[in-house]
């Protein structure tokens, strides 16, 4: 049974403070809604009436919210997000036809590893399905999940939030790569050998350690990373033409590297192999077209 709050009401005032909030701007909000500026603002002065608060309030390039504002909007999008998925599993899913755009936040490699065979089979269907890669900070990815800006997430960590499901796309072993003429290959191939090279670093991120990096930490050891890079296209021509050293899983040898002009070594000191994980919220699961891209997902891994 609803309260009587709820009860009275007007669900859209929610969709509203959502896209304030999102928006951090009255007029943007407007624009974002196809309404009026006025009608956003008698809006949100129905909302301060009900909760007893500002919820927003004006700042130098729009508004900011308030701390209960805050609060609310991750309850608020999720609801928001299981309203709009029970309106979408009324509606028959078929890929050749669907308008949807698919959006998701995943890094280089598993761009790399998961889309080309999830376009090509839209392609080959000849659907009008689009498809977006945002790569979302850490801290964000559970609230777009939660609010339907994401579809899905591959990440490397654990996220660990009771509303996510996940599931497990490649478990691999970590290799080093050098050119095939690099100066190393004549020695003896051993942790010290390792550790007096310069590495290569790739990371989408701007700082903090790499996996490798980590794990050397958790032994006492340090490496010395020459070089750090956010893409891995750079990663090719940067070892073809110096003498650093690239630690990666064996699937980004094989899918961004091949093994000509390099020499593939092994990793001389133990570290967890790396997970690649598939997050989508629960509020999701029972949608056809999300279940249909996650199969598609999963499929590409046993190609």
């Amino acid at each position: 049974m609803l309260s009587r709050d709820l009860q009275k009401t007007d669900l859209n005032l929610f969709l509203v403070f959502a896209t304030i909030y999102q928006e951090q701007s009255i007029t943007r909000a407007a624009d974002a809604l196809h309404v009026s500026q006025p009608a956003v603002s008698a809006s949100l002065s129905r909302l301060r009436e009900k909760f007893n608060d500002p919820l927003f309030v004006r700042s130098r390039n729009g508004v900011s919210p308030t701390s209960l504002a805050h609060n609310l909007i991750g309850p608020v999008r999720e609801a928001l997000q299981a309203l709009d998925l029970t309106f979408k599993e009324a509606e028959r899913f078929d890929p050749a036809t669907s308008q949807r755009t698919l959006t998701v936040s995943m890094g280089d490699l598993a761009e790399v590893l998961f889309l080309p065979p999830l376009v090509a089979r839209l392609h080959a269907l000849e659907s009008p399905m689009t498809v977006h890669n945002v790569m979302a900070p850490d801290h964000e990815i559970h609230d777009r999940l939660a609010c339907g800006e994401l579809d899905f997430a591959v990440e490397y960590f654990h996220i660990n939030e009771s509303h996510l499901n996940r599931q497990l796309l490649l478990s691999d072993d970590f290799v080093c790569v050098v050119r095939d003429d690099h100066p190393v290959l004549t020695r003896d191939w051993h942790l010290d050998t390792y550790l007096g090279m310069k590495h290569l670093l790739i990371s989408s991120r701007a700082r903090g350690e790499g996996l490798v990096d980590t794990a050397l930490h958790l032994q006492n050891r340090t490496r010395h990373n020459s070089v750090r890079v956010q893409h891995c296209l750079v990663a090719h021509q940067m070892l073809r033409r110096s003498e650093a050293c690239l630690t990666v899983p064996k699937a980004f040898v094989t899918h961004c590297l091949g093994r000509e002009g390099f020499a593939v070594l092994p990793l001389p000191f133990d570290m967890p192999r790396l997970e690649l994980w598939l997050y989508w919220h629960a509020n999701s699961e029972r949608s056809a077209a999300h279940r249909w891209v996650r199969d598609m997902i999963v499929d590409s891994m046993k190609q």
